[in-house]
């Protein structure tokens, strides 16, 4: 006689934890300590889906964080912080000279100088390879600004598992642009 072989889906007695499905005969299913058979896989909770992902989102965005915030020693950043600001006050009151900006503008030059000064280089050149390397740092911080923001805003709105996963998919193309941002800032 064939046995009466059947997908069976299998849970944990004592948790009833989705255990998977095996295709077997009810004897041999049966015969297996431990779990029990149920008619059809569970359906996944959308709460509880759109907390894990919430959650992830959350910790993705922290470690991303840390990632940018270590690309460089807190002085080294509060460095480029500063040659942002005095490269871009340079900068703006070159293309258009005003008064009130003629003190700070000498002194980014003078400075942006004595950086060149010491690697041969253009002072100009210096300080436009700064504002670069801020504006990177700023875009890399943004995204992740961003990216945090639509978890927080679409997560918990949405209705459908499917929605869900759409989010999570712009999450994650997210997540790979402030990495390519990030592998910018340390290069």
């Amino acid at each position: 006689m064939i046995p009466r072989q059947r997908i069976h889906h299998l849970y944990e007695v004592d948790t009833g934890e989705y255990r998977g499905a095996i295709f077997a005969s009810p004897e041999k299913v049966a015969a297996m300590i431990g779990t029990e058979e149920r008619a059809a896989p569970p359906q996944p909770d959308l709460q509880e889906l759109k907390d894990n992902a919430l959650s992830s989102a959350r910790g993705i965005a922290l470690d991303v964080r840390r990632q940018i915030s270590t690309s460089a020693s807190p002085e080294r950043a509060l460095s480029w912080v500063l040659k942002a600001v005095y490269g871009a006050v340079w900068q703006v009151n070159e293309v258009a000279a005003n008064p009130l900006l003629a003190s700070l503008s000498a002194t980014a030059q003078a400075g942006f100088q004595l950086e060149a000064d010491i690697t041969g280089e253009d002072p100009i050149s210096v300080r436009d390879r700064s504002l670069e390397k801020a504006g990177l740092f700023f875009q890399a911080n943004q995204l992740v600004e961003g990216m945090e923001r639509l978890a927080e805003d679409r997560i918990p709105a949405a209705t459908t598992i499917a929605e869900l996963d759409t989010i999570t998919a712009q999450l994650r193309v997210l997540e790979t642009q402030t990495l390519t941002k990030l592998a910018q800032i340390r290069s």
